[in-house]
């Protein structure tokens, strides 16, 4: 009988119908397929599920992702060794240290001791990989201030940079309103790798520095400000990505630190915010929670030029400009002070109440309102009036009044014009004060011919005062024998007397002739 051989290749063929979207689950992938075939479909389904791309077919390539370059198609090796990587990645953390460090009485350093050393001991000394605590090689003489770095992302965090509180308070700790960080820096003979430790060689120390004025790199902190204080200090730990602990992600990892500072405070902000200006859509609201407290605006030179002062509570609420302030400059359209003003309050002052008492400007020494051009005192619905100490009790009206009535603008012009009012005095002085002088003829004279002279002529006993001021026919009387004559211009006015060749000297000349021992009396008001 002859023989059947069996050949794979004839007896065992390909699949008639391939598949791969057979949904995975125990019965569908174990306890129904009857065939070889069903069973290949569900490896072919099973793939395309892995490949995480339903749109596409289990036979594809891998994808390439947006961020590689064509050909980064990553296998299992490569996971692998990807991922090895990823877990081995170095990163720094902050580690902090609650230890109590006391800084010497005259220092801008500390060296630590015992008790004081950083949580991790194992030192990564410089631009290195090494797992362990950063420190940067002193590069000096250990024990003095050193502003020695390992370089980071810019100059003002390198990676041996620690973060610096007050001991107490766990506030940072502020130099000319800058804050104090620390530099960890080791001793000459701690190399990469080494244990820290309080022994000599293999110390550690920080230098306590702050930003510079321009903001661009660290300096020296004064010795001023951090000398004799106590404080805590953080560290920065490399580790494996592997190794980090789930609180390490609570800080620094979303911190969004500027270049500015190495943490968030006012300073920072800031620092960070420039010139751009803060805009609000809302109300913004600085409460002072606590009596006494303030919110200071200071210059340059730390002189403070604006205060608010909380008060509430005994009703001392204040905000002041203070005198640092060299102009204080209002533009405003309106300015509204709705309960007056005080002004020269000074000690050495005289203060000025205007409208602290209603309607009314008040000083409790003497008062001076002085311009350089016209001053003018105006009442556009009332009347003016002036009053002093001296106004007696019974006196009816409220001070001396200007005027009664718009008449009496009106008779004050039509009597002295539009003139000042000591101008208006001046005139009615010299209308009521006079000059009198009596003179006896000592020798007659016809009419027409002048009487009178320097010491009184040829025919007077006496000189008659000057009769030249203001006009001779209004201004000057003329009696003879005690009879007032009309006096005239001048002859052609065939009056009683007439001016003389000389005013000035007194003369008079007559209509008619004056005899010997006819007495003439001039009374003048010009």
């Amino acid at each position: 009988m002859g023989r059947t051989f069996l050949r794979q290749d004839t007896q065992i063929r390909n699949s008639s119908t391939y598949g791969d979207a057979v949904a995975p689950s125990e019965a569908n992938y174990e306890t129904n397929p009857g065939d070889l075939e069903t069973d290949l479909n569900n490896i072919r389904s099973q793939l395309h599920n892995l490949l995480k791309d339903q749109a596409g077919n289990w036979w594809d390539d891998l994808n390439v992702p947006s961020t590689l370059e064509t050909g980064s198609q990553r296998g299992v090796n490569d996971l692998n060794s990807d991922l090895h990587a990823v877990e081995k990645k170095r990163v720094l953390r902050d580690v902090h240290n609650l230890t109590d460090v006391s800084v010497g009485g005259s220092d801008n350093f500390v060296i630590l001791g015992a008790g004081e050393l950083p949580a991790q001991t194992t030192a990564a000394v410089g631009a290195v990989t090494t797992l362990g605590t950063v420190v940067a090689a002193h590069g000096g003489t250990f024990g003095t201030h050193a502003l020695s770095e390992v370089a980071g992302p810019h100059a003002l965090n390198p990676l041996n940079l620690c973060e610096i509180v007050d001991g107490a308070t766990r506030d940072p700790i502020l130099s000319d309103a800058r804050k104090v960080y620390g530099l960890l820096q080791g001793e000459d003979g701690l190399v990469d790798g080494d244990t820290i430790t309080d022994s000599t060689d293999n110390r550690v120390q920080i230098s306590f520095v702050r930003q510079n004025s321009a903001g661009d790199d660290l300096e020296a902190c004064p010795a001023a400000d951090i000398q004799g204080k106590t404080i805590n200090y953080s560290t920065r730990e490399r580790v494996r990505l592997e190794d980090l602990n789930e609180h390490d992600f609570l800080t620094g990892a979303v911190v969004d630190v500027g270049a500015g500072s190495g943490t968030i405070n006012r300073q920072t902000s800031y620092s960070n915010q420039g010139t751009t200006p803060v805009d609000a859509t809302v109300n913004a609201i600085l409460d002072l929670e606590g009596a006494g407290l303030e919110w200071q605006i200071r210059d340059d030179l730390e002189a403070i030029l604006f205060r608010v002062i909380e008060g509430s509570a005994g009703g001392t609420s204040k905000v002041a400009v203070e005198d640092d302030v060299d102009e204080f400059d209002v533009d405003a359209v309106v300015s509204d002070f709705l309960n007056g003003i005080k002004v020269d309050t000074g000690a050495a002052g005289t203060t000025i109440n205007i409208g602290v008492t209603a309607n009314q400007i008040d000083t409790t020494g003497a008062l001076t309102v002085q311009g350089a051009g016209d001053v003018k005192i105006a009442s556009t619905g009332g009347n003016l009036r002036l009053t002093d100490q001296y106004e007696p009790a019974g006196w009816s009206e409220d001070g001396i009044q200007l005027s009664d009535a718009a008449q009496t603008w009106t008779d004050f012009e039509a009597a002295f014009g539009e003139v000042g009012l000591m101008d208006a005095i001046l005139q009615a002085y010299q209308g009521a004060n006079f000059d009198k002088t009596y003179a006896s003829v000592t020798s007659t004279t016809v009419a027409d011919t002048d009487v009178g002279g320097v010491a009184g002529g040829t025919n007077l006993d006496a000189q008659l005062h000057d009769l030249s001021g203001g006009t001779f026919a209004d201004d000057h009387d003329v009696y003879l024998n005690g009879q007032l004559l009309r006096s005239g211009a001048d002859a052609a006015a065939n009056h009683d007397v007439y001016p003389g060749t000389s005013l000035p000297n007194g003369q008079l000349k007559f209509e008619f002739t004056v005899r010997v021992n006819d007495v003439i009396c001039v009374i003048s008001r010009a």
